[in-house]
């Protein structure tokens, strides 16, 4: 845990002697991780180092009194099973200079997949290249065997953003795992059906069954299957906030380490939206915007861009 935390913190975050890190951590994260970041920050940086552990709250939710102001103030805050994403206070301390650096989820198993025999060179010359395809792309259309027939159109006026781990810089927010390509897309032009055997995060997590989600103008007017898409469907309904079926992201994996595998719920892993070749697609306003956030992961779609194929049956045929 120790060669991996140290390197995180060297390499991905650009821990440097004399600056002040902020250790965030839930209480259900495993002792020996804290204890190693904790060590290996304190070796990197100096005297400037704090661990705060605070019990777990849902996802895109301040940490109780007095740690935003301490988040503000921190050169580095890295989070363990924590998300601070989307929110006011990760928007506050960017702009400040604070780098966020995310590890989700702070397990031993996917730490080691995250960072273990991972070329990150050659993975972001990966993303790079799926990223500028994307970015010149208009037409999309995902299909599968399993029912999968979704289309919609990206949106030009916006870049595709691309999650490649290293946060060196003033105001860097970056997910360890990382591997994935967030593609800015017409909410209106989304129509069709999206067959999930991935994941649904929350509240199912990893998927014994499908889940069909029809999609009319980008909100999701159906959802069907069995029990697994009735939990889903009184997820959604328990929130009352109509935005919460409506599109928010769609994203494209392309980590060849990645893992759909979840812990049980609440816990849940980012780690599947990273899958080599998977589709995710974000419902509900994420942060502090919306009640609630989730996502779906399909994989072995196949996906066309402008009439060209990008990914085949889950592999792409770009690189």
């Amino acid at each position: 845990m120790l060669d991996i935390a140290e390197l995180a913190l060297k390499k991905f975050a650009g821990v440097k002697a004399g600056e002040s890190i902020l250790i965030l951590a839930e209480t259900e994260t495993s002792e020996g991780m804290k204890r190693a970041f904790l060590t290996a920050a304190r070796a990197a940086a100096g005297d400037d180092v704090s661990l705060a552990i605070y019990d777990k709250r849902a996802a895109y939710t301040h940490p109780p009194k007095p740690l935003p102001s301490a988040v503000k103030a921190a050169d580095v805050v890295v989070t363990l099973d924590i998300y601070l994403s989307h929110t006011e206070l990760e928007k506050e301390a960017r702009a400040g200079g604070t780098r966020f650096l995310n590890l989700h989820p702070a397990s031993y198993g996917a730490l080691v997949r995250a960072f273990i025999g991972v070329d990150y060179d050659a993975m972001r010359k990966r993303g790079e290249k799926l990223a500028g395809v994307l970015g010149s792309a208009r037409q999309c259309r995902i299909t599968s065997p399993i029912g999968t027939d979704l289309e919609l159109r990206f949106d030009s006026a916006n870049e595709v953003y691309l999650g490649h781990g290293m946060a060196r810089g003033k105001g860097d927010y970056e997910t360890i795992p990382n591997g994935k390509v967030k593609v800015p897309t017409i909410v209106d032009s989304i129509n069709g059906v999206l067959v999930v055997n991935g994941v649904i995060i929350p509240p199912v997590n990893e998927l014994k069954e499908t889940v069909k989600l029809t999609f009319k103008k980008g909100w999701v007017v159906a959802i069907e299957g069995g029990p697994e898409a009735e939990e889903y469907s009184r997820f959604l309904a328990s929130f009352e906030d109509r935005s919460m079926y409506c599109f928010d992201h769609l994203t494209l994996g392309f980590n060849p380490k990645a893992s759909l595998a979840q812990p049980s719920p609440p816990a849940f892993s980012s780690e599947a939206e990273k899958v080599m070749g998977c589709v995710n697609i974000g419902l509900g306003r994420a942060g502090l915007k919306g009640k609630q956030h989730t996502d779906v992961v399909a994989v072995g779609t196949t996906v066309e861009v402008d009439g060209k194929v990008l990914i085949e049956n889950g592999k792409y045929t770009i690189f």
